[in-house]
């Protein structure tokens, strides 16, 4: 059996072969709790901030609209999703114009992502939605690719003005210490959990399932 965590394509799992189990584990919902626990804090009791969903890119939408779907369950708040449309003017060229798709006027955003590597993308995102009104940006994604020394994503993000911080989860190690705008979530939990469903053959794609949380559920330790 091999467990991936928030694998870029999930077609991906194709690779491995057909007699061998793999299961696919999205962090999102850890991450989407991580957020609600955070702007909860900040509201000291009162009413829960607006908020928006924001897709990094198009290719984003799906995890985008899962980690809204976790932060909606938990506030009780209808919160709207946008996108950023990266528009090039010819298929070969890597510098690209963002479109915002989707009013966040007022608003904290959530930027959602898988990767994060030369940090080029989300500086552009801040930016944008900054120009089109947003209260305040916030931004995760799962992997955290800073490894290489000459990697000084960290120190641009940390510089990026608007950004109030960039949540990643432990997946990557990552011997350098990171500045203050970039926090690490672990998953360690989310993977115990996993691992010990897979030995005791109970269901793990329910882990993070909030309909199901509802029910008390069937534990292997019992």
């Amino acid at each position: 059996r091999v467990m991936c965590l928030d694998l870029h394509n999930d077609s991906l799992r194709g690779f491995f072969s057909p007699d061998t189990p793999v299961e696919h584990l999205l962090p999102g919902p850890v991450a989407a709790a991580y957020f609600h626990e955070e702007f909860y804090e900040a509201a000291k009791g009162g009413a829960f901030p607006p908020v928006a969903v924001v897709a990094a890119h198009e290719g984003q939408v799906a995890r985008a609209t899962e980690f809204r779907k976790v932060l909606q369950k938990l506030s009780g708040e209808d919160i709207p999703m946008a996108f950023i449309s990266k528009s090039r003017q010819l298929a070969h060229e890597t510098d690209y114009k963002p479109i915002l798709v989707g009013d966040v006027t007022g608003r904290k955003c959530i930027i959602v992502d898988d990767i994060v590597n030369t940090g080029r993308t989300l500086q552009k995102s801040v930016k944008q939605l900054k120009e089109n009104g947003a209260d305040s940006v916030y931004a995760w994604a799962t992997h955290g690719v800073f490894g290489s020394p000459n990697n000084d994503a960290p120190e641009k993000l940390q510089a990026t003005e608007g950004l109030d911080y960039l949540l990643i989860s432990n997946s990557v190690s990552l011997d350098r210490p990171l500045p203050d705008k970039i926090r690490q979530l672990s998953v360690a939990p989310l993977l115990a959990e996993a691992i010990a469903r897979a030995l005791h053959n109970q269901s793990i794609t329910g882990i993070l399932n909030l309909d199901e949380m509802k029910r008390k559920a069937e534990r292997y330790d019992d």
